[in-house]
């Protein structure tokens, strides 16, 4: 950047910046996306991540739900499709809305407010979408800006990536980095629909590009599920907002009435987040635990409970796990108190 071009940035004081009225982030999808907020969703293939993602985008143009996870109001929204046919696109927004997997107060607003733009649909040879080009940023931009667009979808990122040459270089990343920032300051909210790594504990590439976004969900393949079955668990691993129960560790199954959720339990019970919460010696009571990953102490209750029945912690192993934490922040203050003296 130039002198010149460093010169003309914006500057404000303290003051001026307690001072100033900013617009309210409205809720997108309660409990877990605001206007001005960037998400991805990571899963391995083949678990239904494109099915819930096209159901979010029903309940965000229609003002709709899905399971309990609510938009107070109908927005435009624009879905990119980097890979699907499209008359495989047309049955599953069909089947989400006919089975009631996505309740919408009127469909036909729904449909009116959902734009997509699918690769598979245009002339053999037309240059479709790489968000890692100015070009397309801005192409994205200005049409979004242009349709009243407040949600943007990518899907996925493999295929509207074309030009990134290592997943693995967080240089490569810059790029679209600038991207999101980009959305945010346009007030538009934008989700990301990436893979897992091969692993499958992770998203695919840098973990550079992790910085970018408010709201990381991982959807993780259960180890039970019937052939063409769309069921994962949902794993928030960050979240910036005030999140509720809904933020917890769940599993999702499309069936013939809708999206059924239930309490999920990780398949390694020392993965449990609650327990790894305990072991950090972090934490003084379960409220604290709690208030940390987005759910009620009730929740954590239960957890501790199971973790017991299965052996994997012993009676007195949370009492003394409180304890000992307490006494960890209690040697701490005293030692900060010292070092001030």
């Amino acid at each position: 950047m130039s002198t010149d071009n460093l010169s003309k940035l914006k500057t404000y004081t303290a003051e001026e910046l307690l001072a100033t009225r900013f617009r309210p982030r409205e809720p997108v999808i309660e409990p877990w996306l605001r206007t001005e907020e960037t998400a991805v969703i990571w899963a391995p293939s083949g678990v239904g991540k494109t099915l819930l993602c096209l159901s979010l985008a029903l309940a965000v143009a229609g003002g709709g739900t899905v399971a309990d996870w609510t938009a107070p109001k109908a927005r435009k929204v624009l879905y990119i499709d980097g890979e699907m046919n499209q008359q495989d696109i047309r049955d599953r927004i069909e089947m989400l809305v006919s089975s009631g997997a996505v309740e919408l107060p009127d469909p036909k607003i729904a449909l009116r407010n959902l734009e997509i733009i699918a690769r598979q649909a245009q002339e053999v040879g037309t240059e479709f979408f790489d968000i890692t080009e100015e070009e397309t940023q801005n192409g994205i931009l200005k049409r979004a800006r242009a349709g009243d667009v407040e949600l943007i979808i990518l899907d996925n990122f493999t295929t509207l990536s074309d030009s990134l040459e290592d997943e693995n270089a967080s240089s490569e990343f810059k790029r679209v980095q600038d991207f999101f920032l980009q959305m945010k300051r346009a007030g538009i909210a934008t989700i990301l629909v990436h893979h897992a790594n091969k692993g499958g504990k992770g998203m695919r590439g840098s973990t550079a590009l992790e910085t970018t976004f408010e709201v990381i969900l991982g959807l993780q393949r259960p180890k039970v599920v019937a052939p063409g079955e769309a069921c994962f668990h949902t794993n928030f691993t960050k979240f910036r907002g005030k999140g509720d129960h809904r933020l917890e560790s769940r599993k999702w199954t499309l069936g013939d009435k809708g999206w059924e959720v239930s309490d999920s339990e990780p398949d390694n019970p020392e993965e449990d987040p609650v327990y790894i919460a305990l072991k950090t010696l972090d934490f003084v009571n379960q409220n604290e635990i709690a208030e940390k990953l987005g759910i009620n102490k009730g929740t954590v209750s239960r957890r501790l409970s199971k973790l017991k029945e299965q052996g994997v912690l012993k009676d007195r192993e949370v009492d003394e796990a409180f304890q000992s934490a307490k006494k960890l922040r209690d040697e701490k203050l005293y030692a900060d108190v010292d070092e001030e003296f």
